[in-house]
């Protein structure tokens, strides 16, 4: 899809001279157009007055000022707003100047400095009449004047520069534009990571500190995590184009748990990470609507394919299993890196895995022992092919020796399962015992590089746990004698197991009893402890698990 514009000039010009083209510009804003573009929402339920908004992501700019209006053709941009008196004007960057404009009484232009190197889906302004409510290191929350006087921006106000300030000391580069708003906007779905300037649904930035909603708690310290954590993977680094969307939401998803774990520890951010995203993205992208995280769109239709849960909860995951994969510090390091050599430009996931690895031999993880490919090799089956493997676990004695004999196959609902597409799969197990489990050892011993592999062990007794503390991308299923061993666990001390791997097991058998691969008696024998569990966790994955599928195609943005 291209639109093409010829431009006549009677003036001559020679190769590399620089053209500056003025366009007087018209956009015809309707009511279809509400909620995209320059649009306009009602500023309080019981006002007649009107705010202006944008929303440009993914290809709504065009409808603001002529543009070539693609992630990958950045460019600075000189914005002015006129108003009237009774307005405030806000944009990605400060306000530099107001002076009247020429023939028109009572009107003003606001002049923003100029912006750094940008996307224009990242644009923004809100010409509004709310309050701001300054928080340090010039981060102001807006909203209107009833909800800031119920001191419902307060809880925003305080986390936001935590937030920042986490994200700049854990990347090594600090945030890059001199102040940051971020703001209520009415009827508003979700959230928008503009550069400096992030607009809000209302419950996604406004708490009410009084009540003792824990999950409308959350679901602010979430988004806002999400929403900065984009302004540098996004809007600093930019992802090439919509293919590759996870380069930007996958990472902002996966971020923004770390940035809640460091701000409030008592919510389980990782608890929620492992079982509303993973393991409910999983039960998605086992259905033969599912599509690779890497792929190509076709039109700008089909650019909003990628705004769901493949994008954000799948790429969130294998992020995850990266971490696992070269440890947190490998992780960060690289991250570091990438985000540095690649500032105001733009990446694909050929650079990402470039970085993880020079940060992998750094640290001496990578390349592994029983693995020798590059980490480019290794991850590009994750991110090029649709759906997850199924990792089948035995339990063998060869020469009177203990071994564990582990194969996989894709896993898909519905389908026999095959071995038409595999993965390199990390392994790491461990023999439950009620003395106590190393479960923060999440290092890989093995791989399934091929169809199958056989690892030692030390014990058959015992029940076997596969993937610690659920950091794999992958389904688990094991021999009947092993699935009741661990249900006789649950059922006597299930704290001898993770709960993140409590929870696997949880979603795990429910999935498996759907497809027939373990029967009811297992899966319900497996659940029979859960009226005795107490964390989050398990407990999460037990209503996520149990419940009905929803669309993954149109998630509410953030």
């Amino acid at each position: 899809q291209k639109g093409t514009i010829i431009l006549f000039t009677e003036t001559e010009f020679e190769d590399d001279d620089s053209i500056a083209i003025v366009i007087d510009f018209e956009a015809n804003i309707g009511p279809e157009f509400r909620g995209k573009g320059l649009y306009k929402e009602l500023c309080t339920e019981d006002s007649d007055k009107f705010c202006w908004f944008t929303q440009f992501e993914s290809t709504s700019a065009r409808y603001a000022f002529p543009c070539i209006d693609e992630p990958n053709k950045k460019a600075t941009f000189d914005i002015k707003v006129a108003r009237t008196e009774g307005w405030n004007t806000l944009s990605n960057m400060p306000i530099v100047d107001t002076f009247a404009v020429d023939g028109m009484e009572g009107w003003v232009w606001d002049i923003f400095q100029t912006t750094p190197v940008m996307s224009t889906y990242l644009i923004a302004f809100a010409i509004q009449d709310f309050v701001g409510v300054e928080g340090v290191d010039n981060v102001t929350i807006w909203a209107n004047k009833e909800d800031v006087d119920a001191g419902l921006a307060e809880y925003s106000q305080q986390i936001g520069p935590e937030v920042i300030n986490f994200y700049s000391k854990t990347f090594g580069i600090g945030f890059t534009l001199p102040k940051m708003d971020m703001v209520s906007v009415p009827k508003k779905g979700g959230a928008m990571e503009n550069w400096g300037l992030i607009l809000y649904s209302k419950d996604t930035l406004l708490y009410d500190q009084e009540s003792n909603d824990v999950e409308k708690k959350w679901r602010v310290l979430e988004v806002v995590a999400h929403e900065l954590a984009h302004q540098w993977f996004g809007d600093l680094v930019t992802m090439d184009w919509w293919s590759q969307t996870w380069l930007n939401e996958g990472f902002a998803s996966y971020v923004s748990h770390l940035g809640a774990e460091a701000i409030d520890p008592t919510m389980d951010s990782w608890g929620r990470m492992v079982t509303h995203r993973m393991f409910s993205v999983m039960r998605d992208d086992s259905t033969d609507q599912s599509w690779a995280m890497s792929d190509e769109v076709t039109s700008r239709r089909d650019i909003g394919r990628k705004f769901g849960s493949i994008t954000y909860s799948k790429g969130a995951s294998v992020i995850r299993m990266m971490e696992g994969m070269l440890g947190y510090g490998a992780l960060k390091r690289g991250l570091g890196h990438y985000l540095d050599e690649l500032q105001y430009g733009n990446s694909e996931e050929e650079d990402l895995f470039f970085h993880l690895e020079v940060a992998g031999q750094y640290f001496g993880t990578w390349p592994q022992l029983t693995n020798r490919n590059s980490f480019e090799e290794t991850m590009k089956p994750w991110t090029n092919q649709a759906g997850y493997p199924l990792v089948t676990v035995k339990k063998e004695k060869i020469d009177g020796l203990n071994y564990l004999l582990l194969s996989q196959s894709w896993y898909r609902d519905g389908m026999e399962d095959s071995t038409e597409q595999i993965w390199p799969i990390p392994i790491n197990f461990a023999a439950v015992t009620f003395l106590g489990t190393d479960w923060d050892d999440i290092a890989p011993v093995s791989w399934i590089l091929g169809e199958t592999v056989t690892l030692p062990t030390q014990t058959m007794d015992g029940p076997i746990v596969l993937n610690k503390k659920a950091t794999g991308y992958y389904r688990i299923n094991y021999e009947e004698e092993n699935w009741k061993l661990l249900a006789t666990t649950l059922m006597t001390d299930y704290s001898a197991i993770h709960p993140y791997n409590r929870a696997q097991l949880i979603c795990d058998v429910i999935s498996l009893a759907s497809t027939g691969h373990v029967t009811q008696e297992i899966k319900e024998q497996v659940l029979e402890y859960i009226d005795t569990e107490t964390e989050f966790a398990p407990l999460n994955a037990y209503k996520e698990c149990t419940q009905e599928r929803k669309d993954f195609h149109l998630d509410d943005k953030i």
